[in-house]
């Protein structure tokens, strides 16, 4: 009956440990509405330098720089209060799926912004930027959820 108990109470334990370390992975997900913000300031950089005079430029620069520390900082400072992450949550997979995520947005918002420059488009940076923030709203929620599978997956005493 003793040991019968015991390994009840290590199944608890177990089932606990596992809750809690599900509790940290879900802080650790960006929320949806900063892949809006991210993009929508990036918009207005693009605006900013799409009218190329350097008013424009130098206040949509701050905006742009001091809307990304707030909206970064106010997502991540739940995550950071909470629980901090252990390393190897995020292996291989997750560093290429993030570094793929970054390379085609920059790389789709760039080209575009090139072509339609050269093809004489009115405000070309900020119509790009709008198909990349577009890209970051939908493909930043997509990227979140893929390396909250893959931290699940890695964390200490889970099945693979």
């Amino acid at each position: 009956m003793n040991e019968q108990l015991h390994s009840e109470e290590a199944a608890q334990a177990l089932t606990e440990i596992r809750q809690r370390q599900q509790q940290v992975i879900d802080l650790a997900v960006l929320p949806t509405w900063y892949w809006w913000a991210i993009g929508a300031l990036t918009v207005v950089l693009a605006a900013g330098v799409d009218t190329r005079t350097p008013l424009a430029i130098g206040t949509t620069v701050a905006v742009f720089v001091l809307g990304i520390l707030a909206a970064t900082g106010w997502a991540f400072a739940g995550t950071l209060r909470h629980a901090q992450l252990r390393s190897g949550l995020v292996d291989r997979r997750g560093v290429a799926a993030i570094l793929g995520f970054v390379a085609l947005t920059v790389g789709i918002t760039l080209g575009l912004a090139f072509i339609l420059r050269a093809t004489g488009v009115s405000y070309p940076a900020t119509l790009a930027a709008v198909v990349g923030g577009l890209g970051m709203c939908i493909g930043g929620p997509i990227l979140m959820r893929l390396l909250h599978r893959i931290m699940l997956a890695n964390r200490t005493g889970s099945p693979r």
